[in-house]
């Protein structure tokens, strides 16, 4: 056979080679997720957010108005809704990983069989206004004055935490109920109301009418709002979930040490508050994130026992949620 023909042996012996090797290499790619194999199934790193309007969801707005969820590398779908009912039945339907709600929605949820835990505290406060026309100045002139609140919520808790600080009980005030925030600030317009607890940025609309300040459950040392993460969210979402705090927390330093003027237009725009109040908004000092006390929580799932919202074995550490 001459040097130019080739090896039929040789040719086999190659073929197979080349057969194995492809075998081989087949069977490695299987161990490690697939020869050809499916692709892994991408982690889903989207937070899905309900909220209402109020000053609380300013870092949030913060957040997204500066991508500042990219750079953590998570995605933030802030939800923004008209009543807690609807909020609510987001949560339930499993629309929702979490929401900013308070104490007393803790322990509600909690009765209903919904296991969502707090994760942090946010800064929506709770003010105590007289009309402009009442002549009330102090709650110590104000006994018998009637109040619009809604019953059963954190509005009526915090009112009763702020009465409860200045040694008054709860029937110090004529509450009448009136479940629309927007129904109870224009009845205090109007005169056909004396007294209202409005979260902003209806508080500030008030004040700007003329209403005077008796009060806030910030002011007393109540910090009731919390945000909070079904159980189901914080085992499976615990990462893209931390990531978000320390964005919030980012968020957090920009709005404490930037000119409001900065930012006004993006909180007008995002967080509820009306053109009209441009030049004339006021946001608290917020503070970075945080687990709620045990001790305020204890003293809203006595109050809401009471009321009959939840079970009074109800303890602090089951609204809690701690991330992994």
């Amino acid at each position: 056979m001459k040097k130019s023909e080739k090896n039929p042996k040789k040719h086999y012996l190659l073929s197979r080679t080349g057969i194995l090797t492809a075998l081989f290499s087949c069977a490695a790619a299987v161990i490690l997720g697939g020869c050809a194999g499916k692709a892994k199934t991408p982690v889903d790193t989207t937070v899905h957010l309900g909220v209402m309007y109020s000053s609380d969801i300013v870092p949030l707005t913060i957040i997204t108005e500066q991508g500042l969820d990219k750079k953590y590398g998570f995605q933030l779908d802030m939800q923004v809704f008209s009543s807690a009912k609807d909020r609510d039945a987001a949560l339930q339907a499993g629309k929702l990983d979490g929401v900013f709600t308070d104490f007393i929605g803790l322990c509600m949820y909690q009765n209903a069989g919904l296991d969502v835990k707090a994760t942090g505290c946010t800064d929506g406060d709770y003010v105590l206004l007289a009309g402009k026309d009442t002549g009330i100045t102090s709650l110590e002139n104000a006994a018998g004055k009637s109040i619009a609140i809604s019953e059963n919520t954190l509005i009526e808790y915090s009112l009763d935490y702020i009465l409860s600080n200045a040694g008054l009980d709860d029937t110090y005030l004529d509450k009448q109920v009136v479940p629309r925030i927007p129904d109870r600030l224009e009845m205090l317009r109007n005169g056909k109301i004396d007294l209202v607890l409005l979260p902003e940025p209806f508080s500030t609309l008030a004040i700007k009418d003329g209403a005077v300040i008796l009060g806030s459950a910030n002011t007393d040392g109540l910090y009731p709002a919390v945000s909070a993460f079904t159980k189901k969210a914080i085992d499976e979402k615990s990462d893209p979930i931390k990531k978000m705090y320390q964005a919030y927390d980012e968020a957090v330093d920009y709005l404490n040490n930037t000119p409001l003027t900065e930012y006004e237009a993006t909180v007008i725009k995002a967080a509820g508050y009306p053109e009209e109040l441009t030049g004339n908004i006021e946001l608290p000092v917020y503070r970075k994130n945080e687990l709620p006390k045990a001790a305020d929580l204890q003293a809203a799932v006595e109050w809401a026992a009471k009321k009959g919202l939840c079970s009074p074995d109800l303890k602090p550490e089951q609204l809690n949620g701690e991330l992994k």
